[in-house]
């Protein structure tokens, strides 16, 4: 879920949020104003102010989280079937597309000035430099992957519309709950204008590669791993 901006206050709560929930004095008081429109005021960061944040420590080393539209983003557990799909369809890629493109995995994407979201997997035009001078930016994404299980929403309904507007050509959205993989494409300011849905059986063509298949049995896995679930 989004989590609320730094300095903002919780909104949906009757007293001002503190580190840990801690209470203070007068915290029963109520909040000092009842004006809607200054209770909904919320600061929107750049991606700049989100990595002085990260130099500064108001993002603790190691935290997992994103900046999507100008929030900070505390990104969910991952639990074993979403790893596995991960980690199951960097080395399908790398088989396929050897030499042809670098692939990151959870790693920044620059957007704009206001979104710098980790996708599972981003598959990226070759660069010398491995991106090691700059994080990626629209223009050197060929297709994005999102493995979706408890981030389902997240990934619908707000990944996928800031993808759109960014231009990016292709989304993929695997959802490991209803073993299916959805692509999105043709991206405009309001979305995607074209999406599929594809189940067991089916075959996947990313458009920036139309010479290679990738079989969904292959993205999901043998049925039995979709059981276990740690998370």
């Amino acid at each position: 879920m989004i989590a609320p901006t730094l300095p903002a206050p919780d909104v949906e709560t009757s007293r001002p949020a503190t580190p840990h929930d801690a209470r203070v004095p007068g915290a029963d008081r109520g909040p000092i104003t009842h004006d809607p429109v200054l209770l909904t005021v919320r600061r929107r960061f750049t991606v700049d102010d989100y990595h002085r944040m990260a130099e500064v420590g108001l993002i603790e080393p190691g935290a997992r989280t994103e900046l999507l539209d100008g929030e900070v983003v505390f990104k969910m557990t991952i639990n074993s079937p979403h790893a596995g799909c991960v980690k199951r369809l960097n080395g399908l890629l790398l088989r396929l597309l050897q030499g042809r493109v670098i692939i990151g995995v959870q790693d920044p994407v620059r957007l704009d000035d206001w979104s710098e979201p980790e996708p599972d997997l981003s598959i990226l035009k070759l660069r010398d430099d491995f991106y090691s001078r700059a994080h990626p930016l629209p223009a050197d994404v060929l297709w994005l992957i999102e493995v979706a299980d408890t981030t389902l929403r997240l990934d619908r309904y707000i990944k996928l519309p800031l993808y759109a507007a960014a231009g990016i050509a292709e989304v993929w959205l695997v959802d490991l709950n209803a073993a299916t993989v959805e692509v999105h494409r043709d991206p405009d300011a309001a979305g995607y204008r074209l999406q599929q849905r594809f189940g067991r059986g089916d075959e996947l063509r990313p458009a920036a590669f139309p010479d290679i298949v990738v079989a969904v049995d292959d993205v999901l896995g043998p049925v039995d791993d979709a059981a276990p679930t740690d998370a």
